[in-house]
């Protein structure tokens, strides 16, 4: 496909999912099943089967004490983090509580899994290591003076961005940290890694490229890209393609090249803050303030 077919393409809205009663802040997938949360402080589980228009709700989990901020899945088990800064684990297929971690002294903002740990970063400023077989906590990594908002992996390093502007690399042997990327001006609110580069989101309503190879004590920019008007909240990379998709706060999702580093396309329908994306086959899930979760065409 040409460049210019791939702008000319339309990136339809498939479906609109109602059902939460305040922001939906946070999106994840799991054989054929979406998952979905907020700040209504529940969990929504839904049938995301081939036909999206008809997309219904199995499921409603209950127990967090304030709004639901991230989600992830692995090996039957969903893990969740909260303004009520805990993070709970559920049983995905009896949807039944299975233990509650506690030891954050703010809210649970992201989590990302690897082998068996379970890393969480908090605005408390800190990161946690957590064994997911025993529930224990391994270890706390200190290093940035801002709420951690978003956590990344890759290979034996993990990334995590702050509200104090940073990027910091650790170590996922030692928990030494190894190197601090600065570039951002505001607050850094989302990471994903497609491909070698690093992709980094936040405040200052820029997305930048950092190379994400083997030595990651030089890490460099590599690119900025430019034109949501608003802070940049949420990223997810197309895999095996040359796409990255953008959620911001100016109420777009937007479409670019990974490549050329070009804008594709822009994708309107929200009236409310953008807060979460997920893709699972040819189909985009956004969550927002307005309450909604959209659906649409890659």
């Amino acid at each position: 496909m040409t460049h210019t077919n791939e702008m000319n393409k339309i990136y339809k809205e498939i479906a609109t999912l109602t059902g939460h009663t305040g922001w939906v802040l946070c999106l994840t997938h799991y054989k054929n099943t979406l998952y979905s949360a907020g700040e209504d402080k529940t969990i929504r589980v839904w049938a995301a089967g081939t036909n999206t228009e008809t997309h219904e709700t199995i499921a409603t989990l209950e127990g967090h004490t304030d709004c639901v901020c991230y989600l992830t899945i692995h090996k039957n088990k969903l893990y969740s983090g909260s303004w009520d800064n805990t993070i709970r684990i559920w049983n995905t297929e009896t949807h039944k509580e299975i233990s509650t971690l506690r030891g954050h002294t703010g809210c649970v903002r992201c989590l990302v899994l690897h082998e068996n740990k379970l890393y969480s970063g908090s605005w408390d400023t800190t990161i946690r290591v957590w064994n997911t077989e025993t529930y224990e906590e391994i270890a706390t990594l200190r290093g940035h003076t801002g709420g951690v908002r978003c956590l990344t992996l890759h290979k034996n390093k993990l990334y995590s961005g702050s509200n104090d502007k940073t990027i910091r690399v650790w170590s996922t042997e030692t928990y030494e940290e190894i190197a601090t990327l600065e570039g951002h001006t505001g607050g850094v609110y989302c990471l994903t890694l497609h491909e070698n580069k690093l992709v980094s989101g936040g405040d200052d309503k820029t997305i930048r490229i950092w190379a994400a190879g083997t030595n990651t004590e030089t890490h460099e920019e590599i690119a900025t890209l430019r034109g949501h008007t608003d802070s940049i909240k949420y990223l997810s990379a197309q895999a095996h393609e040359s796409k990255l998709f953008s959620a911001s706060d100016d109420k777009t999702i937007r479409i670019w090249n990974t490549e050329t580093f070009e804008e594709i396309a822009t994708m309107r329908g929200h009236t409310g803050w953008m807060e979460s994306l997920t893709l699972h086959e040819n189909k985009l899930y956004s969550g927002s303030w307005d309450s909604t979760i959209r659906i649409w065409n890659t």
